[in-house]
């Protein structure tokens, strides 16, 4: 792994793996179960940092993105910001 930084968090549990929720353009659709608090979220294939997850208000989707877009977004309650 090229980011050094994201593998020593997931080696010691400090950051969760989300690249297998991708669901195109930096986003990803987490389960409901699998968001927890007081860790870092990133994409350990691509090796970059998630920067902010929002649940969505029409569906109630939870959506995390590589961008901080969903911080203040109209369609989303941003639950998660790095």
């Amino acid at each position: 792994m090229i980011n050094k930084a994201i593998e020593r968090k997931l080696e010691h549990c400090d950051a969760l793996d989300v690249s297998p929720f991708y669901v195109g353009k930096g986003k990803y659709h987490l389960p409901a179960n699998f968001f927890k608090e007081d860790v870092d979220y990133c994409d350990a294939k691509k090796g970059c940092w998630i920067w902010s997850i929002g649940r969505r208000h029409s569906d109630g989707q939870i959506v995390a993105s590589v961008w901080s877009d969903l911080y203040q977004h109209q369609e989303y309650d941003c639950i998660w910001l790095r």
